[in-house]
């Protein structure tokens, strides 16, 4: 351990018997079982929420819940007042996306979790953060597609990739301006109203490598990294490992079944959740990480991984709105 891991680590009531890195952590092993220290860049407020959600999440799922220190903070600092947050680790095998098997009991646990992720309004903690409306999101990247797309007309020297772009952009330019523009007319007060109404929260960032489960089959499923969980319905989540995992299967629609299966069996959409999920798949979101890893890297030089990837895009598009149109 360096100087500053042994700062830290003295702040918490335990004694630390070995460290090492992990993705992104620090992990130790500790009398008091494995944790993980991870540096935090979120708003130290959110932390005593999210200490309230995890208590209350369904006990037939583990979540890898913060650990308080020898003042009863959530949170520490090392001397440079840079901010750490010390975890329970949650032992386990990571969630395969090629294993249909691992990706139901993702969305199962991921309805379990939604189910009892909520502080209803009268606690007083909902009002603390916003309410995070989709239209918002795809208006922000569909401005950003237009900037890339008038920079892509002045460039007189394309690369592959960039004829590429260029010559496929029309088509998802149009059709992330038309998702948009059906998004912001989406009755935004009904969404709020409900998410604020019934304390909804979600998880933020649930891909498969935040699913876990136990080695043995035996024991509960485990979900980890909520730094970046919202104020927002389950759809959020929803819509992000689905189309995580849909992308990797050329959006086939007999895993999507098993999918939404998977997670009505335990909770059921609101209209408004159903409406909005629809409106999130429908718009080009694959095509806009391209652009946006584009505009925000080196144009000397681009990976022919860039190329793979847009060859993807607009090779699954058929299979896409193939999928779109059975859920309409």
């Amino acid at each position: 351990m360096n100087d500053k891991t042994v700062n830290v680590l003295t702040q918490y009531d335990m004694e630390v018997t070995r460290t090492f890195k992990g993705r992104g952590t620090i992990i130790c092993d500790t009398d008091k079982g494995v944790r993980v220290l991870k540096e935090y860049k979120g708003r130290l407020e959110k932390l005593e929420l999210l200490d309230r959600l995890q208590s209350g999440a369904d006990r037939s799922i583990k979540t890898d819940t913060i650990v308080r220190n020898k003042e009863g903070g959530l949170s520490v600092k090392d001397a440079d007042g840079s901010v750490y947050i010390l975890k329970e680790q949650i032992e386990g095998r990571e969630c395969g996306y090629k294993n249909e098997d691992d990706v139901i009991g993702a969305f199962s646990a991921m309805a379990v979790l939604h189910s009892s992720f909520a502080i209803k309004p009268q606690d007083g903690e909902s009002e603390e953060m916003p309410v995070c409306f989709y239209a918002d999101e795809m208006e922000k990247h569909t401005q950003e597609c237009r900037r890339v797309r008038n920079y892509l007309k002045k460039l007189r020297v394309k690369s592959d990739f960039e004829r590429m772009l260029f010559g496929q952009y029309d088509y998802f330019f149009e059709k992330a301006v038309d998702v948009t523009e059906q998004a912001k007319k989406e009755p935004r007060g009904e969404y709020e109203e409900y998410v604020r109404g019934n304390g909804l929260y979600c998880h933020g960032d649930y891909q498969y490598h935040n699913v876990v489960f136990p080695k043995n089959g035996a024991g509960k499923t485990g979900i980890i990294n909520f730094e970046h969980f919202a104020h927002d319905a389950g759809v959020r989540d929803f819509y992000l490992l689905f189309r995580k995992v849909s992308e990797k299967s050329d959006w086939s629609e007999k895993l999507a079944d098993s999918m939404l299966e998977a997670y009505r069996k335990k909770r059921n959409f609101a209209p408004c959740e159903w409406r909005s999920l629809v409106l999130r798949l429908s718009y080009p979101e694959k095509f806009w990480k391209i652009i946006n890893f584009y505009i925000n890297s080196r144009k000397s030089w681009m990976p022919d991984r860039n190329l793979e990837k847009l060859e993807g895009l607009v090779r699954q598009e058929k299979y896409k709105e193939k999928l779109l149109k059975s859920l309409m």
